[in-house]
């Protein structure tokens, strides 16, 4: 079951803000980096009731040497249980 549209949590403000400080970043700076709206950005972290939409974690993860994954997860994107079901295309696992 997906999570689409989960409350933002005080958690994961407060994951991405320490990740930020982490990397010396600003949510400001960090949203430039990304190409994101600064406002849209700050709202999206700090005002609105739903946490970053998946495509602008996208964005973020590499900026903040995160796996993409993990900020999923870590949003309420996806779970556990769902990681486990996904099988690599590779063969590799």
């Amino acid at each position: 079951m997906h999570t689409w549209g989960l409350m933002a949590t005080p958690e994961f403000t407060s994951y991405l803000k320490a990740r930020c400080a982490d990397r010396e970043l600003s949510l400001h700076k960090l949203a430039v980096r990304a190409d994101l709206n600064q406002i849209y950005f700050y709202q999206s972290v700090n005002k609105n009731k739903d946490n970053p939409p998946p495509w602008v974690l996208r964005r973020i993860a590499p900026l903040l040497e995160v796996p993409y994954v993990e900020l999923l997860m870590r949003a309420g994107y996806l779970t556990t249980a769902e990681l486990a079901e996904y099988k690599p295309r590779s063969g590799r696992g």
